[in-house]
């Protein structure tokens, strides 16, 4: 019997599965016309499975996965990821050691062109100081070894890349407790609220802080990041102390597209932000 196809961006899952093909056939130095020859397809074939405008079969990818020599355990990972492809959302258990997680979240902010991002206890990840971050890391994890944190911060650094991009639009909404707690040391801090200015010179890049006297908002249930894509669904991204999720349902969209809403309309403006925000590097 001809296996069905699943229906095209089904899901996260499907979505995931397509941009890891795309990225394996560029490390592998191939066009879309040589994997097709390869595998006896058409090249626009290959092409809207990249893009997930053709559902996934768990044999056109099992083939194309073999063609790119894939180890085993990852082969076994995407291809589960196909057979799920009609279950909603994605979500990982955390650990310092995922690089499952860490390879989707860059794969989606790489092809978002639009990401706002609340924080309420640290500064935003697309945003932090390689010092920063570092501190942050190795004080959430004691254990961690030198390594593993080279490894993390490395991998945040390389994520701040899309900044650079003038077609995407980054929002960072961050309380005025998280750049009042010192991370490392004062020295850290400083140079952290430093960067935080002068990012905000980007023309892509907006900085507003929630005052502490601005009493109760939708922000205080905890962070979010919403990404949104020129033609793909938008996805929501929550991380917590013991799991981390994508959803992508249009109800928890519109649920946190209104909290984001709550939370800007207490939060200072982009200019008074900025003024805040020096206020306090001069403090310390």
């Amino acid at each position: 019997m001809t296996e069905k196809p699943k229906p095209p961006n089904s899901s996260i899952r499907s979505r995931r599965v397509s941009a890891e093909l795309r990225q394996l056939r560029t490390d592998q130095n191939m066009t879309e016309a040589q994997v097709a020859k390869a595998l006896g397809m058409s090249a626009s074939k290959v092409s809207r499975i990249e893009t997930g405008e053709r559902g996934l079969t768990i044999i056109d990818v099992a083939n194309m996965l073999g063609l790119y020599q894939v180890p085993q355990h990852r082969r076994d990972q995407l291809l589960d990821l196909v057979r799920k492809a009609d279950e909603r959302g994605l979500w990982f258990a955390q650990g310092s050691g995922l690089p499952e997680l860490w390879q989707t979240l860059i794969d989606f902010e790489r092809r978002a062109n639009r990401i706002q991002n609340y924080e309420a206890l640290v500064v935003p990840g697309l945003l932090q100081t390689a010092d920063y971050c570092g501190a942050m890391i190795q004080g959430v994890s004691r254990a961690i070894t030198e390594g593993e944190l080279d490894k993390l911060v490395g991998a945040r650094m390389a994520r701040q890349a899309i900044l650079r991009r003038r077609d995407v639009e980054y929002l960072a909404v961050v309380s005025e407790a998280a750049l009042q707690q010192v991370i490392g040391d004062s020295s850290t801090q400083r140079r952290q609220l430093r960067r935080l200015v002068d990012e905000a010179d980007r023309p892509n890049v907006t900085i507003r802080v929630i005052p502490r006297a601005s009493g109760a908002h939708a922000g205080l249930e905890g962070p979010f990041q919403t990404l949104d894509f020129p033609d793909e669904p938008s996805v929501i991204y929550v991380e917590n102390q013991t799991t981390c999720l994508f959803m992508e349902e249009k109800d928890d969209l519109e649920a946190y597209r209104l909290r984001l809403s709550n939370i800007l309309g207490v939060a200072l403006s982009p200019a008074k932000s900025v003024d805040l925000i020096s206020a306090l590097a001069e403090q310390l």
